[in-house]
């Protein structure tokens, strides 16, 4: 290839990025160290149980109305 082949070639690229990200794009140093890592776990797993406690619990509470039923062969032999 000739050298104005590649000069041509070379304006219509676009510029290699050089690896640098934009200042907004710029990742935060991790700060949470692992005493914060066990603590989040343990509060998701609190608020998990919690969160299945309270549904368990209005399932009970809204479900259907049940009366306490004496089966057949209690009632025949009582008194």
């Amino acid at each position: 290839m000739t050298e104005s082949v590649i000069g041509d070639i070379d304006d219509v690229l676009p510029a290699e990025p050089n690896g640098e990200l934009v200042h907004w794009m710029e990742p935060r140093p991790l700060t949470v160290g692992p005493t914060g890592i066990s603590l989040a776990t343990a509060a998701a797993f609190a608020l998990g149980a919690v969160a299945t406690v309270a549904v368990l619990g209005l399932m009970h509470w809204l479900g259907p109305q049940r009366r306490v039923a004496i089966p057949r062969w209690a009632r025949r032999h009582r008194a």
